[in-house]
């Protein structure tokens, strides 16, 4: 970069604009390199944007149009009700009958309206270390004493398994604390490295090893001593030195409250729905599988466990019911609730067959061409048809065929965007020369109106493909694939022989249509695609899918010959994108020649000024000294 430039003190004369004159030439080849290199990028935009519709092209109608299923495109006609038919490529042609037996439906269960009143809430919390053993109670509810007597530990540590006895029975009592039993618990344990405490409701234990230890309980005591989690608790060793280890069980010593008159919710438990009829814990069958309800279960929370077995369910508070129902329609879908009838009664969900708020599930079935069939769902599938039904009714006559009209319309869209194609491809390939037109610089804008450079772009970016090889090579291969014929059954087709005719010879191969409608020079001819379609389907389907065949067949191997950066790709990005490179870098240079001569040229005038500014000084003193000696 250059430093700041002082000029023209002593001389007065404008140097930056004398250094500019000079350097005009400089400037004209910066100015030049820019707009090749602008030309560079338009000319990328403009294969794009032209990529961008070939592709369109190419996955698009053109894959249709090669595709033999196109032509085979069958028909419904009919008059129906409570079914919808649909007919596939393979579907027989002729008349059939159908009637709608019966829809398939979802099984529902409405539950009977629970309790919405009022219940004895229990709520447990975490005892204190001062509670008696005799008010405390374990996960399930179960009074702490009866749960412990009989306990033991297991401990193994390095392969080793020893076990703890404790004689809950002959050594507590129900006025024994929590704090006593973990005393008790702790000289059981002397000698084995671990140490019991209590904290808010669970016993932690501490490990002195440097081996790993774990500890587990016969199933009935596991939850009383929370020391079971899973498969037990393990508490890892540590080094010596460090810290002891400790690992904590779940909790187990609850304190149990009990509050008259809380109101039925979705936090409501199951167990206060029961009241004396409550066991402890229970489980349910639903859908084949096992729900466990216990002590926490709360009606939201059995509702979400139920839904987990692969039905929809929910309880809504306000109508306090249960609302079940299979996920799927069909009697293979079907779904029970079975487990303690008195806790399936106090859900609502007793439900009897015939009971209004239990609907069994139901399959569909129809009577096709006198033979039944029965599917979980409303759709069937048969000998090429599709029925989809919505309720039942009388026999249905309908008639299968080809679908003239759906062919000839995607025929006539592919013919469309076939000649909106072409016809760009001929508009940049023959555009007007643009010779004396470059991409203008910013000084060469200010001198023309918004409308005028517009223009001038336009002019350039209009002719940026003209007589290019590639675009050559497209537009001459689109008509020659597009005019050949082909033989099916020793008589040879072509697009003509189906109505389909090039235009006038300054159209340049586009494609006309005869008895189209919509295009004005061919509407009053013969319409022979229609005719064809419905009298010589496999002529059509050969000869169509066959040219569609072999111009897709011509696009992909001009992809694979084109030096590109991905895939579908028409045209040679990888080279654009290097000359594009190499303009930008020819203007880089451009401005660094551009600088060094300007750098030059402010060299040689500051020399000038010094120079000057001396010999102005030198006059200055003189000038004095004669003037002393007047």
């Amino acid at each position: 970069m250059a430093g700041i430039r002082m000029t023209g003190l002593a001389s007065g004369l404008d140097t930056q604009s004398l250094v500019g004159e000079l350097s005009k030439a400089y400037q004209k080849k910066v100015d030049n390199s820019k707009k090749a290199q602008t030309k560079a990028e338009w000319k990328k935009d403009a294969w794009s944007a032209l990529n961008t519709k070939l592709t369109d092209f190419y996955k698009g109608v053109l894959s249709t149009f090669k595709t033999t299923g196109t032509y085979k495109a069958k028909s419904v006609s009919g008059t129906f009700s409570g079914v919808k038919i649909t007919a596939g490529n393979n579907a027989v042609n002729g008349n059939h009958k159908v009637k709608v037996i019966g829809t398939a439906s979802a099984q529902m269960w409405t539950g009977k309206q629970i309790n919405k009143g009022t219940v004895t809430a229990t709520s447990y919390t975490a005892a204190e270390g001062s509670a008696k053993l005799s008010e405390l109670t374990d996960s399930d509810g179960n009074n702490i004493l009866n749960s412990l007597n009989g306990a033991e530990f297991k401990i193994s540590k390095d392969g080793v398994e020893s076990t703890v006895n404790l004689d809950i029975a002959g050594n507590l009592s129900g006025d024994s604390t929590v704090e006593d039993l973990t005393s008790y618990i702790n000289s059981q344990l002397s000698g084995t490295g671990l140490t019991a405490s209590y904290d808010n409701g669970k016993l932690k234990f501490t490990n002195d090893n440097s081996e790993e230890v774990k500890i587990s309980a016969a199933n009935t005591q596991a939850k009383a001593f929370g020391v079971t989690d899973g498969d037990g608790l393990t508490i890892a060793g540590h080094e010596e030195g460090s810290d002891a280890v400790s690992a904590s069980g779940s909790s187990f010593a609850y304190v149990e409250t009990k509050t008259a008159g809380a109101s039925v919710s979705g936090s409501t438990r199951v167990s206060d729905l029961m009241g004396a009829n409550w066991t402890g814990s229970t489980t349910l069958t639903v859908n084949g599988e096992t729900v466990t309800i216990d002590q926490n279960t709360t009606l939201d929370s059995l509702a979400k466990a139920m839904a987990g077995t692969g039905i929809n369910a929910s309880y809504d508070s306000n109508q306090g019911r249960f609302y079940l129902s299979s996920t799927n329609t069909g009697v293979g879908n079907s779904f029970d609730v079975t487990g303690d009838a008195n806790v399936v009664a106090a859900l609502g969900l007793d439900l009897a067959d015939g009971d209004p708020g239990k609907i069994a599930a139901s399959s569909a079935s129809i009577e096709y061409n006198g033979v039944t069939y029965t599917s979980d769902t409303n759709n069937f599938s048969i000998n090429g048809l599709t029925f989809d039904v919505t309720e039942k009714g009388e026999t249905i006559q309908f008639t299968v065929g080809n679908d003239v009209d759906g062919i000839y319309n995607k025929v006539k869209d592919f013919l469309k965007q076939y000649n909106s194609l072409l016809k760009e491809m001929n508009t940049l390939y023959n555009a007007a020369s643009s010779r004396g037109y470059e991409p203008l610089t910013s000084d060469e804008k200010d001198e023309m109106s918004e409308d005028e450079v517009k223009e001038w772009e336009k002019k350039i970016k209009d002719s940026l493909l003209r007589r290019d090889d590639r675009l050559s090579a497209y537009t001459t291969n689109f008509r020659t694939i597009m005019n050949k014929s082909i033989e099916v059954n020793g008589t040879r087709y072509s697009l003509s022989s189906f109505g389909i005719n090039t235009g006038d010879w300054n159209e340049r191969g586009l494609l006309h249509l005869d008895g189209d409608a919509d295009d004005t020079s061919t509407s009053g001819n013969e319409d022979k695609l229609k005719a064809a379609i419905a009298a010589n389907p496999e002529a059509v389907t050969k000869t169509l899918a066959g040219l569609g065949n072999e111009l897709y067949n011509y696009l992909m191997k001009a992809q694979a010959k084109t030096t590109t950066s991905s895939s579908q790709t028409f045209y040679d990005d990888v080279t654009l994108d290097a000359d594009i490179k190499t303009k930008k870098d020819d203007v880089k240079k451009m401005q660094q020649k551009m600088q060094d001569e300007e750098d030059k040229y402010y060299k040689q005038f500051s020399a000038m000024e010094s120079a000057m500014a001396k010999l102005q000084s030198q006059q200055t003193y003189l000038s004095g000294l004669f003037g002393g000696m007047s």
